[in-house]
């Protein structure tokens, strides 16, 4: 008797893990983003990269200086940007003589749940600060979120960001990027 109850838990457990697991609700996603800025502020680049589906196409405009990058990243590619980013957060601190506070506040515009609750579509806007003014990063997302394997991850995102320096208060832009 003892083992039809272990195999039925075992049964329901799947179940839940491989189909029910898959449902996702409005306050899974807003956790999903709670649990983005709270890697952003350890800088931890490979809890960034575990909430990326393995599926991941990043859509990407950057606009710096009055020009205009575009880029699509895979999932390997953007776990390496996420590491790029945390370095280059490193570098600027280093060049401030070791103290960079960073500040990163999102808002979500709407969240639009799929029928059968196995996505969601995500507008929304996101400013980082760097030293308060020194660099700042103020996008514009919309993304779709899925859930895998019981976890909450991000399966498409189109961006665009404006990246404002600034340069003539005390250090100029070729002090962050020099070697």
């Amino acid at each position: 008797m003892k083992k039809i109850v272990l195999l039925a838990a075992l049964c329901a457990g799947a179940w839940y893990y491989f189909v029910g697991g898959r449902t996702l609700d409005e306050k899974m996603v807003r956790a999903y983003y709670d649990q983005s800025a709270h890697a952003l502020y350890k800088r931890d680049a490979e809890l960034m990269c575990k909430q990326l589906s393995s599926k991941a196409i990043i859509q990407d405009e950057t606009v710096m200086n009055g020009q205009t990058q575009r880029s699509t990243l895979n999932h390997d590619q953007q776990c390496e940007a996420f590491k790029a980013s945390m370095q280059m957060f490193e570098q600027i601190g280093d060049r401030m003589g070791g103290i960079l506070t960073v500040e990163f506040e999102f808002h979500i515009d709407s969240i639009e749940i799929e029928p059968g609750r196995k996505s969601a579509k995500v507008k929304g806007t996101s400013l980082l600060k760097m030293g308060e003014t020194v660099m700042q990063f103020s996008s514009t997302f919309n993304e779709q979120l899925v859930r895998e394997m019981g976890q909450m991850k991000l399966l498409r995102s189109d961006q665009r960001t404006v990246v404002r320096m600034a340069g003539g208060r005390g250090m100029s832009q070729s002090d962050f990027f020099s070697k």
